[in-house]
């Protein structure tokens, strides 16, 4: 056998090995059952066995140990104003009906709550024509989003301690420059614990905000949602390890803080690495006197949220440890050899004196050893022995070495109670990619990677149990999802690589889901918003035949009244000739604008080329309907022209986030400034500078 054939006969050893795992072990289904620990000694024992270590050496120092805890401050008084309110306003782009999605910007029909650097502006935008700064309220820290719940406003954020100290440079270590003696020097040494803040503010005077509610807690905001009067806050905190074992989270409700007991911290037997607190916070953001509910888990670290009514699903993705695959690669295996060759292998993998890794290698000489001792045509007839098998199991690989875990956890006002937890093979992409419906929880994952083909698509159904009932598995192999959207009994899926296949999926019966219809089309669509039971709009990307991206945003609008034959009735490509356009709708939903009454679809847009040296920033705005589709009605944008009216001053800024109309006004909003316009003619009506704009560079305008 050639050296060529040997190094294919290697190559093939490592995909074979696994695939003789998956023919001969069925994965086992976890049961994730919630426990609690009995003592703190019990916690520090339990992560100390199974934990990876998460920490990069040095003494751990304890920000809490000042004793000083953050205050928001009050907000400086402001102006009072009057009481006209938009009888039509638009609200946040959310995913369930009845479940609020914190934002950057809100609305209230008359004013207009934003984030801007470390403020939040109150501003009296209705009518427009006296659209003025109410209040403005600082917070020490980064703010991430806000609710606002009648007269209360609820900010949520993080800020991080920073402390440390000099220590002396090792020279041993250090490598000096020719000629200069590090003996003695020092270099500074520092170490960082972020705290995560929810303040609620009595609003009823926007004019002079006042803080009522100030809680505080080891760890970083990663998400809320209100349903009700009720706020429901994620936080979550890497667990900390001294030598004396591991700090415990801290929760400060006003100036009382203290930590949380082991023995009200659940975890589950079968998470070994990443161990991280997960706070779920409930929170009356109407009764200032009602305590907030608090729940910890030792948990992954969530990568992703799910909420309806009733409960909330957080999610994150696992990986089979290397230690673990190779184990059970090998007593997979073993059974599948020769006779003559399985007395070998079990030699060297029962020994003592190598690694796992060494091991490998060990046995897969002996295999190859042995493919050539059958000569090249018995060798031959090994290997497509090999290739048959694999080919028939390569798909299920993929599901056992990659799962989403779910926890399912009900919440109703202060209630929160942990439910069940199960499992499916793949990864999910967004919330988007999740859903519950009739009691059953659905969910779209991806196994693979794209890049070397190996990746499927996947649709489950599970019921209250998290047990899986359906599955609709190996759809676009080669390709991943790019969007997903729940719409009652049916689900559409975005994939891509080349084209933009839109499948149209039945799950009417959840045990049997089913493709009903299939699209393919260039380009590929990162969200879907429902327009009517059938039709739906894509936000997406251009590409080519080849699958390269254009520069292009692409809008869609797809028929799906005929499920097996899906069409797009209309197409709207911004950007091109060089241009580079990009929408945060792209990657957040929430700059989504859409009013099938008002006909009315709008989108943030930046439109960059370099080569031309010109530049976009500001919101395309659609007269929209099923039957006129795309109509472009026209752009507004924040960017400060200069006298000639034909530059415009470069400010990152000034870029238009999110866009809102009351009644018959169009708004739009940047970091630095809120513009009203009409919704007839966009023309402008008044604007609001929230902060002074970068006028630094100027380029051409295009759009």
């Amino acid at each position: 056998m050639q050296k060529d054939e040997r190094i294919s006969v290697i190559g093939m050893l490592a995909i074979v090995s696994v695939v003789f795992l998956l023919i001969t072990l069925k994965p086992s289904v976890p049961t994730y059952q919630a426990k609690t620990f009995a003592s703190y000694q019990e916690l520090s024992d339990f992560l100390n066995e199974r934990s990876e270590s998460q920490y990069y050496g040095g003494t751990f120092m304890d920000a809490r140990a000042t004793g000083e805890l953050a205050v928001a401050p009050t907000a400086a008084p402001g102006e009072s104003a009057g009481t006209a309110k938009a009888t039509d306003y638009s609200t946040t782009n959310i995913q369930v009906e009845g479940v609020d999605e914190p934002d950057i910007v809100k609305n209230d029909g008359k004013y207009i709550y934003t984030i801007s650097s470390n403020n939040i502006t109150i501003v009296d935008a209705y009518p427009a024509e006296g659209m003025k700064i109410s209040s403005r309220i600082s917070v020490d820290g980064t703010i991430s989003n806000i609710f606002v719940n009648g007269d209360k406003l609820i900010v949520f954020g993080n800020n991080y301690n920073y402390w440390g100290g000099p220590y002396a440079i090792d020279e041993s270590v250090v490598k000096a420059e020719a000629g200069i003696s590090i003996s003695g020097m020092v270099a500074p040494r520092y170490y960082s614990q972020p705290n995560s803040f929810i303040y609620v503010y009595n609003i009823a005077d926007r004019a002079n905000p006042v803080l009522v509610r100030n809680l505080t807690l080891d760890g970083s905001y990663y998400d809320a949602r209100m349903i009700g009067g009720y706020v429901y806050a994620i936080i979550q905190q890497p667990v900390q390890m001294l030598d004396s074992g591991p700090i415990l989270p801290l929760l400060s409700v006003g100036s009382q803080a203290r930590e949380i007991a082991a023995s009200d911290i659940t975890y589950f037997d079968e998470y070994d690495t990443s161990f991280t607190y997960t706070f779920v916070i409930a929170l009356n953001s109407q009764n200032d006197a009602e305590q907030p509910t608090e729940k910890v888990f030792l948990l992954g670290y969530s990568q992703n949220l799910y909420v309806s009514q009733d409960n909330i699903y957080t999610v994150y993705t696992k990986y089979l440890s290397q230690t673990e695959q190779n184990r059970r690669l090998i007593e997979a295996i073993i059974p599948n050899l020769p006779m003559e060759l399985q007395s070998k292998v079990n030699v060297v993998w029962n020994g003592h004196d190598m690694t796992s890794y060494e091991k490998m290698n060990a046995i897969g000489t002996l295999m190859q050893d042995y493919t050539e001792s059958l000569g090249p045509e018995g060798g031959a007839r090994f290997m497509q022995s090999l290739e048959q098998k694999m080919q028939s199991v390569v798909i299920e690989l993929q599901k056992d070495m990659e799962k989403t875990v779910i926890h399912k956890i009900a919440v109703s006002g202060p209630s929160v109670e942990y439910r069940i937890s199960g499992e499916v093979p793949g990864r999910v992409l967004n919330q988007f990619s999740m859903d519950e419906y009739n009691g059953n929880f659905r969910i779209a994952t991806t196994t693979g990677n794209s890049w070397d083909q190996s990746s499927m698509n996947n649709m489950y159904v599970l019921d209250s149990g998290l047990g899986i009932t359906g599955r609709l598995e190996n759809l676009a192999q080669g390709e991943q999802i790019y969007s997903v959207r729940f719409m009652g009994e049916r689900a559409y899926m975005v994939t891509f690589h080349r084209t933009d296949p839109l499948f149209v999926i039945d799950l009417s019966n959840p045990s049997s889901p089913a493709v009903l219809g299939e699209l393919k089309m260039p380009g590929f669509s990162d969200y879907l918003h429902p327009v009517d039971v059938n039709h739906l709009i894509g936000v997406g990307q251009m590409a080519d035949e080849n699958g390269r991206l254009t520069g292009q945003v692409k809008l869609s609008l797809f028929d799906v009244s005929d499920v097996a034959h899906p069409i797009e009735t209309s197409g709207y490509l911004i950007g091109g000739n060089g241009d580079w356009a990009y929408s945060e709708v792209l990657n957040d939903h929430k700059a989504f604008l859409f009013s099938s009454a008002k006909g009315l679809l709008a989108i943030p847009v930046s439109i960059n080329n370099w080569q031309a040296n010109r530049y976009f920033q500001g919101a395309y705005v659609f007269d929209f309907s099923v039957e006129n589709r795309f109509n472009l009605k026209g752009t507004v944008t924040h960017q400060i022209t200069n006298a000639s009216e034909e530059q415009t001053y470069y400010d990152y800024q000034g870029a238009v986030r999110r866009s809102l109309y009351m009644d018959n006004v169009f708004y739009t909003i940047s970091d630095t400034m809120i513009k009203a316009s009409s919704l007839t003619d966009l023309g402008e009506i008044a604007k609001t500078v929230l902060q002074e704009p970068n006028t630094g560079i100027i380029y051409p305008v295009v759009y």
